[in-house]
Order: C-alpha cells, then sequence, then structure tokens
C-alpha cells in the first residue's frame, strides 16, 4: 500500500509541476493584448523586443503610460506619475520629446486606451514658445513642480536656462557668466544624471532666461 502511494505521488508529480510551469508563464490578458496591438502597429519590431519592452513596461511603477512613435516604430513608457488623470498625456509628451514625432498611447497602468487603429497626437506644451509659465511644463511630475527653484525660476538671477528630459526631469542653472554658459551647465547637468545613466536619449533646452524655446529641440547651447 505504501509503495502503490508513492507510486501515485510520484506519477502525479510531473502533471502539477507542469500545471505550474504553464500557468507562470502564461501570459497576462493585458500582456497578450499588449503584443496584440504592438505586432499590428509596428510589425518590424521583432518578437523579442516586443517581449522586453512589454516587460519592461510592467516592471515600471505605477502610473505608467506606454507610447510609441509609429513611423519609426520607437516605443517609449513614462512611469511614476501622481495620477492616472495626467499619465497618458505626459507619456505621449515624453514619447514626443524623445523621437521628435507626435506618438500614440497604448496603455496607461493595466488598461489598453487604444481603440481600433493607434492614432497619433501633437501635444501642445511641446509647441508653447512664450514666457516662463509653470502650467506649460511638459512631462514632469507634481514633486518636481512644487520644487522651490522651479516655482521661483521666472525670479531667478539671468542669464539662466533650463535643460528637460523626457523622463520629466529638471535641471536649472542660473547667475552664470553668459546665456551660453547657462544652457551648457543646464544640459550638462541633465546628460550627467546618475539615475539616469544615459538612458533614454538625451536633453533638451527647455528656457533660455524667461522665454521657452523647446519647440526648437535644442540639444546643444547657442
Amino acid at each position: 500500500m505504501k509503495m502503490l502511494k508513492f507510486l501515485v505521488i510520484f506519477l502525479a508529480l510531473p502533471g502539477v509541476a507542469m500545471a505550474a510551469l504553464t500557468n507562470a508563464e502564461r501570459k497576462s490578458q493585458f500582456e497578450r493584448a499588449m503584443a496584440s496591438i504592438m505586432a499590428a502597429a509596428t510589425p518590424a519590431v521583432h518578437p523579442t523586443l516586443r517581449d522586453t519592452l512589454i516587460k519592461d513596461y510592467l516592471a515600471c511603477k505605477p502610473n505608467k503610460g506606454q507610447a510609441v512613435e509609429l513611423i519609426r516604430a520607437s516605443y517609449f513608457r513614462s512611469c511614476e506619475h501622481e495620477d492616472p488623470s495626467v499619465t497618458g498625456d505626459r507619456s505621449l509628451e515624453a514619447c514626443q520629446l524623445r523621437y521628435g514625432k507626435p506618438c500614440a498611447l497604448l496603455a496607461v497602468n493595466e488598461e489598453i486606451v487604444a481603440e481600433g487603429e493607434l492614432a497619433s497626437r501633437d501635444m501642445p506644451r511641446l509647441h508653447y514658445a512664450g514666457k516662463y509659465d509653470l502650467s506649460q511644463i511638459p512631462i514632469i511630475r507634481r514633486i518636481t513642480r512644487q520644487r522651490p527653484d522651479v516655482q521661483n525660476y521666472d525670479k531667478a538671477m539671468e542669464p539662466k536656462a533650463i535643460a528637460i528630459h523626457p523622463g520629466g526631469k529638471l535641471f536649472i542653472s542660473a547667475g552664470d557668466p553668459s546665456l551660453k554658459d547657462a544652457q551648457t551647465s543646464a544640459l550638462a547637468k541633465c546628460n550627467s544624471d546618475p539615475a539616469r545613466n544615459g538612458r533614454d536619449g538625451g536633453c533638451f533646452v527647455y528656457a533660455i532666461n524667461n522665454d521657452i524655446v523647446i519647440d526648437e529641440r535644442r540639444m546643444q547651447a547657442k
């Protein structure tokens, strides 16, 4: 009887193990939906890269959004926003700043927001060319918007400049010898950010003194 029980348990183990393995490898409904949309919208993206993009997005902390620049099939995810209601637009802004063209939104958190064929949206704050206005700064999170140097930038000593990265970080330099020095300093701070370590492209000049120049897509000082 003991031997019979042992054989029953032994023979059952492979099935249990296989079931567990199948469950572990089975993609969630969201992952399958993402993979399907990405394959249809950007068929040139290799399945291995597509799986990596989905995996990286899932690992991204909420609130998060996944956007894509459709012409070059280039994806960009934006993470850790304070509210899902602002995450979609910020993700589109981040993607457009990174790749220089309007992007389409696929998902916010674990929810597919795309309905039917993906459509790109041109984000207006990336074309703003007026005077410094806190409400016009794209991408950035509330914690950045509330920084004293960001809140009071319009009153900071000139020459001054702001650099911005698609990841949503701002770097300010003020009281420099010249406007070119201010831009160079802000860009250097941004591009050497140890938290990013060179990931996701370079930085752009957002403002020189109180004039917004983000639409020029400057990556070098003028």
